[in-house]
């Protein structure tokens, strides 16, 4: 073998692949984030950390532990990382402390496959697919049981902390201690560290709980909307009610001041009832009452989680989610916006097993990256299928050149199957797909988006190894970084002599 590392290897390989690619990042986040007045231990280069990241995670290799056993043995991280063993917890530091910093080399990497021009929008699809968490379905609660669990938790905590009080006096009145005291000083306290991470994670499950009874957007604008038009309703009544019996009071005075200049003691007939006894005034000023009662209701919802809805107090960001294969598991619905060739324009987490909650913030997010990255042009062609059938989303992105599938996909790309109705609200759309240009468009959805995710799983495999949702969101950054930039390797070996 020669005796330079670095010619160990052609310059094909991938390492050198990487290596080029991360010297065209802007890697300030990264750097500005150290102290530059020598103080400190000396730090990793963030470009050799940020290098090995990519090149192990190009190979399926994402475990922390596992990336400081390929420094080891693997040729590519050894001239990735100068001949140097880098420990498991240093990555795992590195990844927990540049979050925000490696969410951006998503964009950086589709800004580079942009500027050669590997980027084509005249079509793109979103689509879902469940990721398992790094969490057991085991690990799920009901608020009951996790209101038990925190109540246990404070009250072990709160012994402990009396105990460590009762010894500290002992060691103060004894002014010594044997070594036997000094380990079980040293088990409460780890016991104490357990107890506190539990009952952290515990208030966390319970307010996801509560976040996930809250109403979406869209259902609060209905139902706010609803209950002003009862509140208006409620509010034109009174105001006709009121009028009325107002000018009935005057009649009845007038028709008094008459017959007692007539000489008579009064008017004739019997005197109507006041505006403030009058039962039809009083029902409706009740009914108004409520009306309002129920539009701040509507306006600020208060959650009230169901008896049998759970939070998993391993992750409790994670959720229940339907599996592929049938059955439930603990996971992310993980979201894309997939170009042609697979390109990914955007990955997300999304916080509900269903997709039809989905589609505004995805094609939001889209365009901020389709900003950012500097991509030229605009996007031609929205495809997404049934299940981000939604007419609140329609009507949101109206301005768009959206096609959705609102009745079965086989039926829209036109294989026989049984035809269904349109719901209420998608007429616009179904009449939009139900015409040979808009038909034909469509069957482009699949091709587009469904190889992107068997890329993805053929390569990373469908599990989550970081727990949280900002953990997980700069995970599959990462993992869609990775499949962009490996497209982008892939186009310059083949473009090269």
């Amino acid at each position: 073998m020669p005796q330079n590392v670095r010619e160990w290897l052609p310059p094909e390989h991938l390492c050198w692949k990487v290596l080029d690619a991360v010297e065209q990042l802007d890697l300030s986040a990264f750097e500005d984030s150290y102290r530059g007045d020598g103080q400190g231990g000396t730090a990793y280069a963030p470009a050799s950390l940020i290098a090995l990241l990519l090149y192990c995670y190009s190979k399926g290799v994402r475990s922390s532990r596992r990336i400081e056993q390929a420094c080891w043995d693997d040729v590519g991280c050894r001239i990735i990382t100068a001949n140097r063993r880098v420990d498991h917890s240093t990555v795992a530091r590195f990844v927990r402390r540049h979050r925000a910093a490696l969410n951006s080399l998503f964009v950086q990497v589709l800004s580079l496959c942009g500027r050669l021009g590997l980027v084509d929008l005249s079509a793109v699809a979103v689509d879902g697919s469940p990721m398992e968490a790094n969490a057991s379905r085991d690990a799920n609660q009901r608020l009951q049981r996790l209101e038990e669990t925190i109540s246990q938790c404070e009250r072990e905590i709160h012994a402990l902390l009396e105990d460590a009080v009762d010894h500290a006096r002992s060691v103060e009145v004894e002014d010594s201690t044997t070594q036997g005291d000094r380990e079980d000083a040293s088990d409460n306290w780890a016991r104490l560290s357990r107890l506190c991470d539990r009952l952290t994670r515990a208030h966390l499950a319970r307010e996801r709980l509560y976040e996930r009874a809250l109403p979406s957007p869209t259902e609060i604008r209905i139902k706010v909307e609803a209950a002003e038009r009862m509140v208006a309703r409620a509010e034109k009544r009174l105001a006709a009610v009121t009028e009325a019996h107002q000018e009935r009071l005057k009649k009845y005075e007038v028709r008094a001041q008459q017959d007692r200049a007539a000489g008579h003691r009064g008017a004739n007939g019997r005197p109507p009832v006041s505006m403030g006894h009058k039962t039809v005034l009083v029902r409706q000023r009740t009914r108004l009452v409520k009306a309002r009662a129920w539009l701040e209701r509507a306006r600020t919802p208060r959650p009230s989680p169901s008896p049998e809805s759970r939070a998993c107090l391993s992750d409790p960001d994670s959720r229940l989610i339907p599996g592929k294969r049938g059955g439930y598991l603990q996971g992310y619905n993980i979201q894309i916006v997939c170009a042609r060739r697979q390109f990914l324009l955007a990955i997300e987490a999304h916080d509900n097993p269903s997709d039809r909650t989905a589609l505004v913030p995805m094609v939001n997010k889209t365009q901020h990256n389709h900003l950012t990255a500097g991509l030229p042009g605009d996007i031609q062609l929205w495809l997404a299928d049934s299940g981000y059938a939604s007419a609140a989303s329609f009507e949101a992105l109206a301005d768009l050149p959206l096609l959705v599938s609102v009745t079965s996909d086989a039926d829209q790309a036109g294989f026989p199957a049984r035809r269904q109705q349109a719901p209420a609200g998608q007429q616009d759309m179904a009449a939009r797909l139900a015409t040979p240009t808009g038909r034909a468009q469509y069957r482009q959805r699949s091709a587009l988006v469904e190889p992107g995710f068997a890329q993805l799983f053929q390569r990373f495999g469908r599990h989550l190894n970081y727990r949280g949702r900002q953990a997980v969101d700069t995970e599959i950054k990462l993992l869609g970084a990775v499949h962009n930039l490996n497209k982008l390797i892939n186009y310059t070996s083949r473009s090269s002599p």
